[in-house]
């Protein structure tokens, strides 16, 4: 085998997510179907956004979210059969919540995660949900509020020091498959006139704040 061939078999790819983030996000109804680099199938059910609140389910999804994947598709066609499902956080937050990557998948993470342009974060309380760190992503989206020009580039510099690599990467992830991370209009400003409702949000993120670390 060449050394550029090589070279292109251990490049990573991150499409995936995207395949993920549209069948949550934008409600679909179908299936997503995958192969693992090291040519095993996977496939996870999804209706109107919302995935099976099973533990064959969780298996695959965390399967897909920390095996390379040689391939990866949304097939949008309606399921027949009646489904036990809950909303798109519940499964994802479970899986979430235990995976782990390796420091080379999390170089390769935070690498493709800084090519995005800066980003507009919705607030979601994640620790309703279970998530077991909802404080890196109330520390994300906070500092989305500060800066007009926020980009994950900024989160991963200016993260405290006790907060980990794969925290940020966590959420980062959490939040773009869920649809709560989204790049910027070009022509966004934040005008005086919403300097009140800016620090509202603020506000408001704070108590959530002080609320979880209280529990």
């Amino acid at each position: 085998m060449s050394k550029e061939s090589d070279k292109t078999q251990k490049k990573s790819s991150f499409k995936h997510l995207g395949v993920l983030r549209k069948a949550l996000s934008k409600a679909h109804t179908g299936e997503i179907i995958y192969k693992t680099a090291g040519a095993e199938d996977g496939q996870i059910n999804v209706t109107t956004g919302d995935l099976i609140n099973d533990d064959e389910t969780l298996h695959a999804l965390e399967k897909l979210l920390t095996e390379s994947i040689a391939n990866c598709e949304l097939i949008t066609e309606r399921i027949d059969e009646e489904l036990e499902k809950s909303t798109p956080p519940m499964v994802l937050i479970r899986a979430m919540n235990d995976i782990h990557w390796d420091a080379e998948k999390l170089a390769e993470l935070k690498k493709t995660f800084a090519k995005l342009p800066p980003i507009d974060v919705t607030m979601m309380p994640l620790h309703r949900y279970g998530y077991s760190d909802g404080l890196t992503y109330l520390m994300l989206y906070q500092e989305s509020l500060k800066d007009e020009h926020f980009t994950t580039v900024k989160f991963f510099n200016e993260c405290p020091a006790y907060i980990t690599l794969e925290q940020q990467i966590k959420v980062l992830v959490l939040g773009y498959c869920l649809g709560l991370i989204n790049p910027q209009s070009s022509a966004k400003a934040k005008p005086k006139s919403k300097d009140a409702a800016l620090s509202r949000r603020m506000s408001m993120a704070s108590r959530i704040l002080n609320k979880i670390r209280g529990m």
